[in-house]
């Protein structure tokens, strides 16, 4: 599935009308995301871990 292919079929899911103009910078919006994706999930977290439950900067 292309990219332009996936961008139509998850605006039907939602009943999004995306207009012609902004397509590309959708689409290229969602391949950063995708990279941001494989970045989480090739940290190696092990079961054992306890959740932060707080957050202390």
């Amino acid at each position: 599935m292309t990219p332009e292919e996936q961008l139509e079929a998850r605006a039907a899911a939602l009943d999004l009308n995306v207009p012609v103009e902004y397509r590309s910078e959708i689409i290229r919006n969602l391949a950063l995301i995708g990279q941001y994706e494989a970045l989480v999930k090739a940290v190696d977290l092990p079961e054992r871990l306890e959740p932060a439950f707080e957050y202390h900067p």
